[in-house]
């Protein structure tokens, strides 16, 4: 990530993608959206050369169905962008033991740890039912941001088995878990 993406991260609570990772984020939205409109290009195209053919319940099926399991899938995958915050009086080098710890458990590689922004990533078994997950952890001030969602730089994916989830919640436990009594 760039700063300007961590920044923009932060300011949105949403973790902020390149052009091709939304792309690939996406891509089920995408596939979704070229059957109807494949099938509005045919239709708008026969009216604007005056033969329009009346819609049947089968065009409309194809256009509809679709449509709604993309707008379905938008929100799925929209939804999978935002961070869970964790207000924290937890120091950075105390924050980094949890990560380790958590990294050491679920089998995190550590791609980048700095000052803003720690990422790593997974690499399961092929019969792991998950391709990978990449997990991104922002730090600004008290807060921490915390997201993870299918490896972007794998094989395209709307499902991790629950592992995404896991790993969201594993690192939000430990931190609460963590607090001075007094927080």
């Amino acid at each position: 990530m760039t700063d300007e993406q961590i920044l923009n991260s932060i300011n949105t609570d949403r973790l902020t993608l390149n052009s091709w990772g939304k792309l690939k984020h996406y891509f089920i939205v995408v596939f979704l959206s070229i059957t109807p409109i494949l099938f509005i290009y045919d239709f708008l195209k026969d009216i604007v050369n005056a033969s329009p053919k009346q819609m049947n319940l089968e065009t409309l099926l194809f256009i509809t169905v679709p449509s709604a399991l993309g707008l379905f899938f938008y929100n799925l995958q929209s939804n999978r962008l935002k961070f869970k915050i964790v207000e924290t009086n937890l120091q950075r080098s105390e924050l980094d033991n949890i990560i380790d710890l958590i990294a050491t458990e679920l089998k995190w590689t550590i791609i980048r740890n700095d000052e803003q922004i720690v990422e790593a990533k997974t690499y399961p078994s092929l019969l792991s039912g998950s391709w990978g997950e990449q997990i991104t952890i922002l730090f600004d001030n008290k807060r921490v941001f915390v997201n993870s969602i299918c490896d972007l730089d794998r094989r395209s994916s709307v499902v991790s088995m629950g592992r995404n989830r896991k790993n969201i919640n594993r690192i939000i436990e430990e931190i609460e878990k963590s607090q001075p009594l007094n927080h």
